[in-house]
């Protein structure tokens, strides 16, 4: 006997008698209506702008390690999921730093005739009366031609302007200097790479943040793992699972977000410098009493650990930025 109200479910035929298929998990929403309900649909499934978007930024915020506590007791139907808060958290930070970011060029490579005629002076010409070993002499001209040959068409032209500009120029003489060791074709892929990046970062050398900008994101995404493995290394004695030390790895990530992205919104000068300072410096003591309240350790083995996983962790984000920078966004 078929229920009363009982509709047939579009995606399988069978009674759907209230708002999901009991057969094949279809809800009964029809996406077949007017954009802008469906839009703000999305956008509410999205980012859960409900009382569990704000009961789970009050824990968050101002109760560290709270949230991830309660993760652990498997009390996650009142909040945001870790994953959705964590990549909202990293949109925002990441869309306000690239709107903010000032992409201007950094002038120890491009320097002007005028500062090279003003460094020429006192010590600087009696060091240029002074013998050049060999290591400081210019290539020759076959090195050079070499060298410019070697280069795919589109680095060619950025070595050749970075070439023509004053002899006194520190991208020009990386780059005469690189001429001279020769050998760009037969350099290793590892090196030819290197070589190619850092020629694009001598040209422009906003290249740099607009590429870390552009990389960090994912690079930092992909850390996590690392930084939950750290902690569980940490944590050994404590029998948690590996996920509950990564749930709390994303928590500390996303507040860190969270609180960059206010000193971001802060102005430079008067109160708003000293927040915006302020808020640069509190992630560390957060995580501290994140850390104590979570793993319910004494305060001294407490931030003893916690200074050997920032260690651990900063050797982890030096290499990743490294590669950010070199990698093409």
């Amino acid at each position: 006997m078929t229920p009363a109200g009982a509709r047939a479910c579009p995606n399988c035929g069978r009674d759907r008698p209230e708002s999901f298929c009991a057969h094949c998990g279809q809800s009964d929403r029809d996406y077949a209506r007017a954009l802008r309900s469906v839009a703000g649909e999305f956008l509410r499934e999205t980012f859960e702008v409900d009382s569990r978007l704000f009961r789970t930024l009050k824990l968050l915020m101002f109760r560290p390690g709270s949230l991830t506590r309660e993760f652990s007791r498997n009390r996650r139907a009142g909040f945001v999921s870790p994953v959705r808060l964590y990549i909202f958290a990293s949109f925002v930070f990441f869309l306000l730093l690239s709107l903010m970011a000032d992409f201007g060029e950094a002038y120890v490579f491009r320097t002007t005739d005028e500062d090279v005629a003003t460094s020429s002076t006192g010590e600087d010409r009696a060091d240029e009366a002074e013998p050049t070993d060999a290591a400081a002499e210019p290539p020759t001209e076959e090195q050079l031609a070499a060298f410019r040959v070697a280069l795919p068409p589109e680095q060619r032209r950025k070595a050749d302007d970075i070439l023509a500009r004053p002899e006194g120029n520190v991208g020009r003489q990386i780059l005469l200097s690189v001429a001279r060791e020769g050998g760009v074709a037969e350099t290793a892929w590892v090196g030819r790479f290197l070589l190619l990046s850092g020629i694009d970062m001598l040209h422009d050398p906003s290249v740099i943040p607009r590429r870390l900008i552009a990389n960090m994101p994912i690079a930092m995404f992909f850390l996590l793992p690392v930084l939950g493995l750290i902690l569980a290394a940490f944590h050994l004695r404590k029998k948690r699972f590996y996920v509950e030390h990564l749930v709390f790895a994303i928590h500390i990530q996303t507040f860190a977000f969270l609180i960059y992205s206010v000193a971001l919104l802060l102005p430079d000068s008067g109160p708003g410098g000293w927040v915006g300072a302020g808020c640069t410096i509190v992630p560390y003591p957060y995580f501290v009493v994140a850390f104590r309240r979570y793993y319910e350790d004494g305060w001294v083995r407490t931030v003893a650990k916690s200074v050997g996983v920032y260690v651990l962790y900063t050797m982890a984000l030096i290499p990743a930025f490294v590669v950010s920078v070199f990698v093409t966004g």
